[in-house]
């Protein structure tokens, strides 16, 4: 009989526990996640492919390094849209990857990008792990009439902003 209400106590007491202090062991739920990062980038006119490679410092990763791949193409006069996938890789080599979605906006002399990122998956400590975030950026852009056309950008400081949870 004690022992039926000492397990019965055990229920009742993790029952009652607070559902985030599970996650709070392996990393957090819902975790700020923001940093900045410089890079460059190609974009081949013809196909509307960019590749692009970034570095710097963000949370939870701590120096890390951004490539992308996406697919640019005009949605308007003065507006493209941006859809491809991401592979964030932290100092120790752990890895998340996912999706991006967004648009840029040229002016004269750069383009003005804002790209939602969605994980997907990971490696390491980020195999579990879930992320949304938006970088922000603005570009200097170069042309090389080619074949094939090819613009060439370069950023300095894109801001990266979210949450994530693992």
């Amino acid at each position: 009989m004690r022992r039926i209400i000492l397990l019965a106590g055990l229920v009742l007491a993790v029952g009652v526990l607070p559902s985030g202090s599970a996650l709070a062991a392996v990393g957090g739920s819902d975790l700020p996640l923001k940093g900045s990062v410089s890079g460059t980038s190609a974009h081949n006119l013809a196909t509307g492919v960019v590749d692009a490679v970034s570095s710097g410092q963000l949370t939870h990763f701590g120096r890390t390094t951004v490539e992308q791949t996406a697919l640019v193409v005009p949605v308007g006069p003065t507006t493209f849209s941006w859809s491809g996938t991401f592979t964030l890789t932290a100092a120790n080599g752990d890895q998340m990857s996912g999706t991006t979605v967004g648009t840029c906006t040229p002016t004269a002399t750069s383009v003005r990008c804002v790209v939602d990122f969605t994980s997907t998956g990971g490696t390491g400590r980020f195999a579990d792990a879930s992320a949304t975030l938006t970088m922000t950026l603005l570009s200097r852009v170069s042309f090389d009439p080619g074949p094939p056309p090819i613009s060439y950008g370069e950023h300095r400081n894109a801001t990266l902003v979210g949450h994530m949870s693992w």
